[in-house]
C-alpha cells in the first residue's frame, strides 16, 4: 500500500498493544516491554507488531488496552512532561506511549476481571454476579491461565471475594503469544 494512494485518517482516540517478554523456560533471560499505538487497522498492525517481535526473538505475550485513550488528553500530559523534563526530549516516542497509558487519558472506564481458572462453576457465578448488578459482559477473552472479562463498571465487591478473580480498572487483556528463537549469525 502506498501512502499516496490511501489517505489515512488520524484518530482522536486509540488503543495500544503491549508486548511483555517472558523469560525462557529455564527462567533465564531479560524481561522487556514494547508498546505500540494502534493508529489504523488493528489486524494489520498486529501482524506488523508480531513480525517485529519475531525479529527480536524470545517469547512475548501481546496484550491490548481495555479502555480507549484520548490523544488530546495525552498531548497535554506529553507537553507538560517535556516542559518539566526538557532533557528527555530525545525520548519523545517512548514518552508519547507513556502519555497515552496515563489514567487521566482514558476515554472509556471499562473493568477487566482477570480470572485465573477455567472452572465452569466459578465462571457462571461471575457472570451471574455481573448480571445481578444490571451489567453485561462486553467481551470474554481466553487468557493463558483462564479468562479476561471486559464489563461496564459495577459494584464488584462480591466478585472480588471469589478466589482467582482480580478486578483491574484500567488494564490490558491477552491477545496472543509470539515465540521465536533468535536468528544465529552465520
Amino acid at each position: 500500500m502506498s501512502n499516496n494512494k490511501e489517505k489515512r485518517e488520524y484518530r482522536d482516540q486509540v488503543h495500544l498493544f503491549l508486548a511483555l517478554q517472558r523469560p525462557s523456560k529455564q527462567g533465564v533471560g531479560k524481561k522487556g516491554c514494547i508498546r505500540h499505538v494502534i493508529k489504523y487497522d488493528e489486524q494489520e498492525e498486529l501482524k506488523v507488531f508480531e513480525a517485529k517481535l519475531k525479529a527480536i526473538g524470545g517469547e512475548w505475550r501481546i496484550h491490548r488496552t481495555v479502555n480507549i485513550r484520548s490523544t488530546k488528553k495525552a498531548y497535554n500530559w506529553f507537553m507538560k512532561y517535556l516542559i518539566d523534563y526538557p532533557e528527555r526530549a530525545s525520548a519523545c516516542d517512548s514518552i508519547w506511549r507513556t502519555a497515552l497509558l496515563q489514567r487521566e487519558c482514558k476515554v472509556t472506564k471499562y473493568f477487566m476481571l482477570d480470572v485465573d481458572t477455567e472452572e465452569s462453576k466459578i465462571l457462571k457465578k461471575i457472570e451471574f454476579l455481573i448480571l445481578a448488578n444490571g451489567k453485561k459482559v462486553l467481551k470474554r477473552i481466553k487468557s493463558p491461565k483462564g479468562w479476561h472479562y471486559i464489563t461496564e463498571p459495577f459494584d464488584a465487591r462480591d466478585v472480588c471475594e471469589l478466589n482467582d478473580v482480580t478486578l483491574i480498572r484500567d488494564g490490558y487483556y491477552y491477545v496472543k503469544t509470539v515465540s521465536e528463537k533468535p536468528k544465529k549469525n552465520l
